[in-house]
């Protein structure tokens, strides 16, 4: 499956796969009070060519196919991939913006139609939800997919409800807050006289084969409030890291990360590790995921 990076920085490069533009009539807008009903603005046609799955096999290879097309609406991106592999089919990939009626990384349109016959030949083409955050960061409701939930999923929302705006404050230290890249290959400390100007939190770093500048907020407001809280810090995919940065040594951590069905590769991982003192908020790592 072709990777699709986010729209800021490093994810601007998974929005120029867009090749086709599509309306998504179902997405509705929610800001701080997760209510509204816009649709989101449709994406602008490129002319790069549609990326094909890893792991799908290309149309005509002589893989027997079944009559009708499956619903994959709704489906996170690995999950689609792997239906598509196991029917025989070739596939393409596009990204569509949405606001908050569609998770991030799930399939909102797919061609063959459900239902439709199909042949030996079919090629399905896919496109999967992205965020721009130039045009809309949220928040939105958060989904809670665990598997930690209580006090640490109440904070974690928090700091993403934070991440899509500011103004809505979070639980941080009373001093400054320590954000970085991983256990600090890039670092620095927003004060709380900062905290509100987003550009504060952003980085300038060659990473994880990305330029930057990257931004843990940025990332977590384009999950759109969909992620998954788990205790301690999680390695970064594919190297698996968990170390925690010198500053922030000794403190408990949680991490929030992408859900693992919607994504396809190590490129489109990552995580935001999060590091509590007497339960605030005093250090935010990112971690993306490399090839």
């Amino acid at each position: 499956m072709g990777t699709r990076w986010c729209r800021w920085g490093w994810w601007r490069g998974w929005a120029a796969l867009v090749v086709v533009p599509v309306l998504v009539t179902a997405c509705g807008v929610q800001g701080g009070s997760d209510t509204g009903a816009d649709v989101a603005p449709t994406p602008a046609p490129s002319s790069q060519e549609p990326s094909s799955a890893p792991g799908s096999r290309a149309p005509g290879s002589g893989a027997s196919a079944p009559d009708t097309m499956p619903d994959l609406i709704g489906l996170g991106s690995a999950d689609a991939a792997r239906r598509i592999s196991e029917l025989g089919l070739g596939s393409e990939w596009d990204t569509v913006a949405v606001r908050c009626g569609a998770r991030p990384g799930t399939v909102v349109h797919q061609v063959p139609a459900p239902g439709s016959e199909l042949t030996d030949r079919t090629v399905v083409r896919l496109r999967t939800a992205i965020l721009d955050l130039d045009e809309f960061r949220g928040p939105c409701e958060a989904d809670e997919l665990g598997p930690v939930t209580g006090p640490d999923a109440v904070l974690a929302r928090a700091l993403y409800r934070f991440a899509a705006d500011p103004a809505l404050g979070a639980p941080f230290v009373a001093g400054g807050v320590w954000t970085g890249i991983e256990d600090g290959l890039a670092a620095r400390t927003v004060g709380p006289e900062q905290r509100a100007d987003l550009t504060a939190w952003q980085l300038d770093a060659e990473y994880a084969e990305r330029g930057g500048p990257f931004s843990a907020l940025d990332v977590l407001a384009g999950s759109g409030g969909h992620y998954e809280v788990r205790r301690g810090i999680v390695g970064t995919c594919p190297g698996g890291n968990p170390t925690a940065p010198a500053e922030l040594a000794g403190l408990r951590a949680i991490s929030l990360t992408v859900p693992e069905d919607s994504i396809d590769s190590c490129l489109q991982w990552w995580g935001v590790s999060v590091f509590l003192d007497h339960g605030r908020i005093r250090g935010v790592a990112l971690r993306l995921g490399s090839p």
